[in-house]
């Protein structure tokens, strides 16, 4: 079977590693001990109040990332994988999202930058499954 039949597998692989990213982001990092000198918040900030503002935005962030990552997963395992065109629409948004905060977290665009081109891998090989070319009919 060709290859391009399995590139839902790489957008189910980028929605499992946003939802790792969506765990830490929900559960791991708000949970470090505020003074810990290694791992903490004391580094940041010694009042009780900045560091709650900071875990609730992390969480926020995390709730955000969890609903992108179950968006990706969902449609990768239905419709992308059935290679119904709606879903090739719908995976599109992908490598923009990232790529917007790529432009906006520029300090983050290395680690971005692979995701996006693993999301571009993964619509460009099977893009004729989804838009084949349109054979001329003979009927006159």
């Amino acid at each position: 079977m060709a290859i391009k039949r399995y590139m839902w597998i790489l957008f189910l692989l980028i929605g499992i590693g946003l939802l790792f990213f969506a765990y830490d982001n929900i559960i791991v990092i708000p949970e470090l001990d505020p003074v810990d000198p290694d791992r903490g918040w004391q580094w940041l900030s010694s009042d009780p109040e900045v560091i709650e503002y900071i875990k609730f935005w992390f969480r926020n962030f995390g709730f955000w990332v969890l609903a992108v990552s179950i968006f990706v997963i969902v449609i990768a395992i239905t419709g992308y994988r059935n290679g119904e065109r709606w879903a090739w629409f719908s995976m599109l948004y992908l490598p923009v999202h990232i790529g917007i905060h790529a432009f906006l977290w520029p300090w983050l665009t290395p680690a971005i930058l692979v995701v996006v081109l693993i999301a571009i891998i993964g619509l460009v090989v099977p893009y004729r499954l989804f838009f084949p070319r349109q054979v001329p009919s003979s009927e006159g």
